[in-house]
């Protein structure tokens, strides 16, 4: 069952699971094996070091830092973890924190690395790949397999061919989810150090051009990915929101832990980054009446470990599934994966559909 565990808070989920029920077989297990928080090696080492010892080492005190408002209260989370702690595995070893979580980081490495990452350049930008069966097949494409998804259909190309899909297929989308590669001081160090695990980048004017009203059905619910960045929140709420004549609703959190069910970072410490990023709602409607109607509860949130590729997130169709109108389509933009019933537009789509990031048929481990 890919959604664990609900309560009035949120929800558990497991993208792996979700990934078995969509796909038929599910992602690697050891994509999702994050058993200590995200740390430098040195730090891990000490930590290392300590459970050892038993003796913690004197550190340096740490020059005071800004603590910010947050949206989310951390208690507010942790009592909610506290009701799953069946589900998570017990603390984290000193092997553990030695090793940091060097395997995975690995493995990801290595597939980014390697032949799939290139081959999908290669990919025709003119056709649209599509799997009309009611269940997942596997399609080789440039010489790489990739699983397909029940009715899912990809285009692989940049977000100006969504002026073309508008005009070439005349549909209009009842759930639209987005995760824009908002810019990010953090993901251009990475890359400027020759990083393979982080995306391009874009200037939020360029946001602006996408045609989202247009392929909108009315009622429609658009979730947007973003960063906790106060710059860009003002922007897609105060700029973008209206620019695509759509309508705030509420804000979801998606909170990310390890496998032993600890945040993946401090929830608010001095490296000003935080174990949870937000989903923006939004909805095209133009009555009060239309919007009264059709209420999504504000502040949410949804517990998951996060796979070890960067920046891929749980999908959220199954979550969002009870606010969007039933039989409708849904389009995926900036995607890497697919999903069913979806359309999905990205130019690194079907990515992290390849066959080796899944497990082999007939085993789950």
């Amino acid at each position: 069952m890919a959604i664990l565990h609900q309560s009035e808070a949120g929800y558990l989920v497991c993208h792996r699971s979700l990934s078995e029920e969509m796909c038929g077989r599910p992602y690697l297990r050891s994509l999702f094996d994050i058993r200590t928080p995200f740390l430098k090696d040195q730090e891990a080492m000490s930590l290392a070091q300590e459970m050892e010892s038993g003796v913690p080492k004197k550190r340096k005190r740490k020059k005071n830092h800004e603590v910010k408002q947050l949206p989310v209260e951390e208690s507010k989370v942790l009592d909610f973890l506290s009701e799953l702690s069946k589900f998570f595995q017990p603390p984290p070893s000193s092997l553990d924190f030695t090793a940091n979580n060097k395997p995975v980081r690995d493995l990801v490495t290595q597939f980014l690395s390697s032949a799939p990452g290139s081959r999908i350049q290669d990919i025709n930008l003119e056709m649209s790949y599509f799997n009309s069966l009611e269940h997942a097949i596997e399609k080789e494409i440039n010489g790489e397999t990739f699983i397909l998804p029940p009715h899912s259909q990809f285009y692989k190309n940049d977000i100006n061919y969504l002026d073309t899909l508008e005009k070439i297929s005349g549909c209009t989308f009842s759930l639209i989810v987005m995760d824009p590669p908002w810019t990010n001081r953090f993901v251009k160090r990475k890359r400027n150090a020759g990083s393979v695990n982080c995306y391009r980048s874009m200037d939020n004017d360029i946001l602006a051009t996408l045609p989202i009203a247009n392929l909108c059905t009315e009622g429609a619910l658009v979730a947007i990915w973003c960063t906790n960045s106060k710059t860009h929140l003002e922007y897609l709420t105060g700029t973008l929101l209206p620019l695509w004549k759509l309508t705030y609703i509420a804000t979801w959190f998606w909170i990310k832990v390890t496998v032993s069910g600890k945040f993946v970072c401090e929830w608010n410490g001095p490296s000003g980054k935080h174990p949870f990023e937000r989903v923006i709602l939004a909805r095209k409607m133009h009555s009060v009446e239309g919007l009264k109607s059709m209420p999504i509860p504000d502040k949410k949130f949804f517990v998951s470990i996060p796979c070890a590729i960067h920046s891929f997130k749980p999908p959220l169709q199954k979550l969002l599934q009870p606010f969007v109108e039933a039989n409708g389509q849904a389009l995926e933009l900036f995607a890497r994966s697919l999903l069913p019933e979806t359309v999905s537009v990205g130019n690194q789509v079907p990515l992290l559909q390849h066959v080796s990031l899944f497990e082999e048929k007939g085993r789950n481990v």
